[in-house]
C-alpha cells in the first residue's frame, strides 16, 4: 500500500517498532517512525499488522479520535483460520480499542502482492461516510476497483472471504495471482 500511495502522490509515513526486520525496505518507501510518531499527524492510519499485534500498538499510538483507521488486517491463528473476536469482528474490535476514531475495512480480501491490480476488485465497509469516501479514493489511488459493501458489521464477511483466499492460495486450490470480483449480467 505505502508503494502504491506513494506513487500516487500521498505522503506516506511508515511506523515500525525498532525490533522490526522491515526497516530497511520500508525506508526504500517512505519515511519510517515509532508507530505512536507516525501517526501523531497523520490523518488516516492503515493497519497492515498481525492480528496479535494491534492491540498493543494501537494502546501505544495514544488517543486516535478524529482519525480514519484503514484496518487491512484479518483476525488468524497460527494455523492462519479465521478468529472471531469479541466485537464480531476485526474491525469491529478495532473500532472499540481505538474510541472516536472511523475504522473502514479495507485491502484484506487478497495478497499483498496484488495490491493496485485493476483486475480486481476492492471491497471496503465501514459507518462513517466521509471517512469510506476518503478510503474509497484511495483505493482507486492504487488503480483497484472500489467497492462499498456496506456498514462496519459487514467487516465480518470480508474476514471470512479472506479465509477463503487464504485457504485457497495457501492449499494450492487457486494458483497464481487471484481475486474477488463481483460480476454483474446486466440482462437479468
Amino acid at each position: 500500500m505505502a508503494k502504491l500511495w506513494t506513487k500516487a502522490g500521498h505522503d506516506v509515513v511508515i511506523g515500525l517498532r525498532d525490533s522490526s526486520d522491515n526497516t530497511a525496505a520500508a525506508q526504500r518507501v517512505a519515511t519510517v517512525k515509532r508507530p505512536g510518531e507516525a501517526v501523531a499527524n497523520a490523518d488516516i492510519i492503515a493497519l497492515a499488522l498481525p492480528w496479535r499485534s494491534i492491540e498493543g500498538v494501537l494502546a501505544g499510538c495514544g488517543s486516535l479520535s478524529g482519525k480514519i483507521i484503514l484496518d487491512a488486517s484479518n483476525p488468524l491463528d497460527a494455523s492462519l483460520n479465521v478468529l472471531v473476536p469479541p466485537a464480531g469482528s476485526a474491525a469491529e474490535q478495532i473500532a472499540l480499542w481505538a474510541p472516536g476514531a472511523a475504522v473502514v475495512k479495507a485491502f484484506n480480501t487478497i495478497g499483498a502482492a496484488i495490491y493496485g491490480d485493476s483486475t480486481f476488485d476492492s471491497f471496503f465497509c465501514g459507518d462513517d461516510p466521509a471517512a469510506k469516501e476518503t478510503v474509497r479514493s484511495l483505493i482507486a489511488d492504487t488503480s483497484a476497483k472500489p467497492v462499498d459493501v456496506g456498514v462496519l458489521a459487514n467487516a465480518r464477511y470480508l474476514e471470512q472471504l479472506a479465509g477463503l483466499w487464504i485457504a485457497l492460495a495457501k492449499k494450492g486450490f487457486a494458483g497464481g495471482a487471484f481475486g474477488f470480483n463481483i460480476v454483474r449480467n446486466e440482462n437479468a
